[in-house]
């Protein structure tokens, strides 16, 4: 009996002081007289989005529109640890440009920058090897060699106009298409051949190993635990190390085997991987070596950036099948950039009511939905008594900020008219980040959503299926749909093929 109230009297110690650690831990932003929601005392703000329960970059979304309206920044909590929420797109850009050299490093990832296919590059490093990186990789990205990579896009995008010809329609001419899949395996073929220099066709092949393995990489529940863990609590990625990050010991084995052949065999092809051996051959620099493994992880940069434009590519389909009418000005723009310079560079730059098209998808449906820094030094928030200490983690929410009625009229529509020209675009319409650190891929991206989009328009119809509903996947940190983007595909009558 002894032994029973003795453990009955532990328990209640525990409880009890568990307590008072909790409330003096989720009082961290009101001793400092920063605005913050009600907290949970385990999860503080985040119990729906650690649980799975909303997308994690959704979740952030709804804490920006939770919070009152005329507040700049909003005091939140993942699980005990503050962070802070930037809403004021000034702000935004006084932290994100004027005051950078303290915000020039990414909560993502953690301190420690862990061997990872996603993080040691320029999506994750930290200064000072994420600038000196930036300045060696931009190069690669330039107009010159996006055009030598257009025809290796336009190639694959003609296996996925045969895959869509292949599929079997019903007897009114309809095909059910998984959009989001389609996507899929497109950017499966172009990160393979672009970032990994080896050829692939998912589409006719989808059992190839390097094939599984990149489906893995966008589907796997592990990938999207450990997205969820390196953007919001990086923490944990610092304790147990590589072992909660993707495997990618087979992509890395392709990558090296790829740059052995093209080294041994001096055929230069202007891509990216004749880009890495250049680098690698160059003086390093004692901030980032291009050598081993880090020349892989600059593979990653195209792993991430395609993923982001496959998303933002699936979304603005999903919208453009919505909406007839847009659709159908895009289809017009398509062909007539295509009449007047063929399928090249120039016609591709020359779609510029697709390019809204795609803008507009991407504001409602951001594939990125997070931007995230962290105070390198103690910072004093401008106008205000605020301080920011030396490693609190700073978000942005795009979900909250693009789909806020303050800056867009009428937020939830899809109307890529916004971006006519002479419209006055809202500075919260940062899709790309903002500052020295946003999107070196931006123009690539744009780039390779055209490609797809314009190559089905030319040929197909897209209408919504009668009773599929699309939902966002709650395990996943950046955007995508639980059960694809399923839509009907029909031949246009009228196309002509080029």
């Amino acid at each position: 009996m002894t032994i029973i109230i003795t453990t009955l009297l532990l328990v209640c110690a525990i409880v009890l002081l568990f307590r008072f650690y909790a409330k003096y831990k989720l009082n961290y932003w009101k001793r400092r007289g920063v605005e913050s929601l009600p907290t949970d005392s385990i999860f503080g703000n985040f119990k729906d989005a650690v649980l799975f329960r909303t997308a994690p970059g959704w979740h952030l979304g709804i804490l920006h529109k939770a919070a009152a309206t005329n507040l700049r920044l909003l005091g939140f909590y993942i699980f005990h640890k503050p962070c802070i929420l930037i809403k004021d797109p000034k702000l935004i850009r006084q932290i994100m440009v004027a005051d950078f050299e303290n915000f020039s490093d990414r909560h993502f990832g953690g301190s420690k920058q862990t061997d990872s296919i996603g993080m040691v590059n320029l999506f994750g490093l930290k200064n000072p090897a994420w600038k000196y990186v930036r300045t060696k990789i931009t190069p690669t990205l330039t107009k010159g060699k996006l055009k030598l990579m257009l025809p290796l896009m336009k190639e694959v995008g003609e296996n996925m106009v045969d895959y869509i010809d292949s599929e079997t329609a019903d007897v009114k001419g309809i095909k059910k298409i998984d959009a989001q899949e389609l996507n899929y395996k497109y950017t499966t073929d172009l990160i393979s051949i672009i970032g990994l220099g080896t050829k692939l066709d998912s589409f006719k092949n989808p059992n190839n190993d390097l094939t599984k393995v990149v489906h893995q990489f966008f589907h796997s529940l592990k990938r999207m635990i450990a997205l969820v863990t390196v953007f919001f609590m990086p923490e944990l990625i610092e304790l147990f190390g590589s072992i909660m990050l993707f495997d990618s010991s087979f992509i890395k084995k392709v990558f090296f085997k790829a740059l052995q052949d093209r080294e041994k065999s001096g055929i230069e092809k202007g891509d990216f991987l004749d880009s890495l051996i250049k680098l690698k051959n160059e003086p390093q620099n004692p901030d980032y070596k291009f050598e081993g493994n880090n020349l892989f992880y600059q593979s990653g940069t195209f792993f991430s950036g395609f993923e982001s434009s496959s998303t933002a590519t699936s979304f603005t389909i999903m919208e453009l099948a919505k909406h007839s009418e847009f659709q159908q000005k895009a289809r017009e723009d398509v062909n007539a950039a295509i009449e007047k310079h063929g399928l090249t560079y120039e016609a591709f730059n020359d779609m510029k009511y697709l390019e809204q098209c795609i803008a507009e998808g991407i504001r409602l449906h951001p594939p990125v939905a997070t931007i995230d820094r962290y105070t390198r030094q103690d910072y004093q928030i401008p106008g205000t008594d605020v301080v920011l200490e030396k490693g609190t983690a700073v978000y942005i929410s795009l979900y909250g900020l693009h789909q806020d009625p303050q800056y867009f009229k009428d937020p939830s529509a899809y109307n890529p008219e916004r971006y006519n020209e002479g419209v006055n675009i809202s500075e919260a319409y940062i899709p790309f980040g903002v500052g020295p650190r946003m999107c070196v891929g931006m123009k690539i991206g744009q780039l390779h959503a055209k490609v797809v989009i314009a190559m089905i328009l030319r040929k197909y119809e897209m209408g919504q299926l009668p009773i599929d509903k699309i939902s966002l996947d709650n395990r996943s940190t950046f955007t995508a749909a639980a059960n694809g983007i399923n839509l009907q595909f029909k031949e246009v009558q009228s196309y002509i093929s080029a």
